[in-house]
């Protein structure tokens, strides 16, 4: 019997010491998210144009939502850091706005960032080497590329464009916010970004002549021009800034909730462009119906000029000279001649 005793006096003081441990992690990572989202909160704080003060809490409540559903996945406090160092290059692309449904698309997609995080596999040191090797070796192939499909363009332009974009890369890889920083990617799937890159080689080409000023489609002698660094290292910048797009298309795929919420925002830019036409549309019509009244107002005002105009007219009318009235009789003596011709009575009166 006391050996009953001892036994469940033991297992009382084990539960005692696991409840004891367990509110004592439930302490500390309850800190630990806290002190995530003030960090988010100054980073939100920080905007020059911020949004609503609702909309500002229902994207930090989306995010404390996703973060304490995984509260039991591995290496939680790294997940952690990792939200917190990545957040602010995810906010600073976003476009502040005033528009519900883009916002409820960006907030889609921080929770599936978010979730992505917490929820998948957590690479290993060896494997987050691999994807920055992968990140590597794709911008070399595009650089290469680039040189010889443009053989004039500066080395050196396109070598300072490269570093610069793989610089940002690196630094989202080391903190792996997004899904395409997380896991290195399989050998297919480089393949393919690679062939996709191939594929753009036009649009490369249409790039170039936009920004050398030239409409015209220029042949492969006009290729061989004198070198222009800003020019090449504007091409090149903007040519491979088109990398990230072919990266985004092999990442895992995309949760309802997000595609939902951009079929949403989809509708609503449909209607408003539809709202915009019709109001074109309206004002077009109504420009032509004033224009048809206004020549109708002045045709209007032309005719009530005139009939005005009449009777003065008729007034200034010289009157129908009679037969009494004939003007030989009433010739001025004046005129040429005057009375000299005159037949008068010369002989003196009596």
């Amino acid at each position: 019997m006391q050996d009953k005793y001892h036994v469940l006096a033991i297992l009382l003081i084990a539960a005692l010491l696991a409840a004891i441990l367990a509110g004592k992690m439930d302490s500390a990572e309850s800190a630990l998210i806290e002190q995530t989202l003030e960090a988010i909160r100054n980073c939100m704080s920080r905007s020059p144009a911020p949004w609503p003060d609702e909309w500002k809490r229902k994207y930090l409540e989306t995010i404390r939502s996703a973060v304490e559903s995984h509260h039991d996945a591995p290496h939680y406090a790294v997940r952690l850091e990792i939200l917190r160092k990545g957040f602010q290059s995810c906010w600073e692309g976003l476009t502040k706005t005033k528009d519900r449904p883009l916002f409820e698309v960006y907030r889609c997609r921080m929770r599936w960032y978010v979730e992505h995080l917490m929820g998948t596999e957590f690479p290993s040191e060896d494997e987050r080497w691999k994807l920055r090797d992968q990140f590597t070796d794709i911008w070399d192939h595009a650089a290469s590329s680039l040189l010889e499909q443009f053989p004039f363009l500066d080395p050196n332009a396109v070598q300072a464009a490269k570093a610069e974009d793989l610089s940002l890369c690196y630094r989202k890889l080391d903190a792996p916010l997004m899904p395409v920083y997380l896991r290195p990617m399989s050998e297919e799937q480089v393949g393919r970004i690679k062939q996709r890159w191939d594929k753009l080689r036009y649009a490369r080409v249409d790039l170039l002549r936009r920004l050398s000023g030239d409409s015209t489609m220029p042949s492969e002698s006009r290729y061989a021009q004198s070198s222009n660094a800003e020019r090449d290292y504007q091409l090149a910048k903007e040519s491979l800034s088109q990398l990230l797009g072919l990266v985004w298309m092999v990442v895992p795929q995309r949760p309802d909730y997000y595609l939902a919420a951009m079929e949403n925002q989809t509708r609503a830019l449909k209607r408003r462009v539809k709202v915009k036409r019709q109001a074109w549309s309206d004002q077009q019509r109504l420009q032509k119906t004033r224009s048809r009244q206004l020549l109708q107002t002045e045709h209007i005002g032309f005719l009530l000029a005139a009939l005005l105009e009449t009777p003065q007219c008729l007034e200034g009318v010289p009157s129908v000279i009679t037969q009494e009235q004939n003007p030989l009789e009433q010739q001025d003596k004046t005129a040429k001649g005057g009375g000299a011709y005159e037949v008068g009575n010369l002989l003196p009166e009596k």
